[in-house]
């Protein structure tokens, strides 16, 4: 199938369109593998930015999943589209801060009043194996382990409601950290210990000083310096 370069105006929505097009094409079948970010960046005469949007817009529509160190493949031909997801996608960044800043102290107080023994174990486990996998420098493992621990936070406030809407940013966010290569190790050394005071708070059942260090880590995430 041919593709054709496109003009620097609204660019991913022009890359977007084509490949979904490509994908939706009689030349592809469900499981196969997309040519390569580069390959791609030649055929649209676009930069590895603009590929790596439209991609993360078509793993949100359930068209292709990445499979990470190997490739982008075909998941689907049909859109499958979760109204909130779609919304949190088209969010900016501060909206996107906001919410998770309201969700992540509100939570970790509930968090902190109704925790089970078996939801700090989880807790627990994956605060561990976030620590194990920076310690061993492998920061793709390291943050879907950091956003594991969050999830396992907001199950422990027992409340259907947050833990369906926390489950849509939390696998929003997994898909995006398939799609971005993230490498900055020491942006994310700084709040080891500001987790392990969360921790400790939801464990000794103290809601204000959860909500406290849910705020730190919040306000930490969005200092560029850290």
């Amino acid at each position: 199938m041919e593709m054709n370069k496109v003009i620097k105006q609204n660019l991913v929505d022009q890359v977007l369109v084509q490949l979904q097009s490509m994908i939706q094409s009689k030349k592809y079948h469900l499981g196969d593998k997309l040519p390569t970010e580069t390959e791609l960046m030649k055929l649209l005469d676009v930069g590895r930015s603009t590929i790596r949007e439209a991609i993360k817009t078509l793993v949100h529509m359930g068209l292709v999943e990445v499979r990470q160190g190997d490739g982008t493949y075909i998941r689907s031909f049909k859109v499958e589209e979760d109204p909130l997801e779609t919304k949190l996608l088209k969010a900016d960044g501060q909206e996107m801060n906001e919410v998770i800043q309201i969700l992540d102290i509100q939570i970790s107080g509930l968090a902190a009043q109704r925790r089970t023994e078996k939801d700090l174990e989880k807790i627990a486990r994956h605060l561990e194996k976030r620590n194990q996998y920076l310690s061993e420098g492998n920061i793709p493992k390291y943050l879907h382990s950091d956003l594991d621990f969050h999830y396992a936070i907001c199950e422990a406030s027992h409340n259907s409601v947050l833990i369906d809407v926390y489950s849509s940013i939390h696998h929003l966010f997994n898909q995006m950290l398939d799609v971005l290569v993230q490498d900055e190790k020491d942006y994310y050394r700084e709040n080891n210990e500001v987790h392990k005071n969360l921790y400790l708070a939801i464990a000794n059942q103290n809601p204000e000083e959860a909500k406290m260090w849910a705020d730190v880590n919040i306000k930490l995430r969005n200092t560029p310096s850290i």
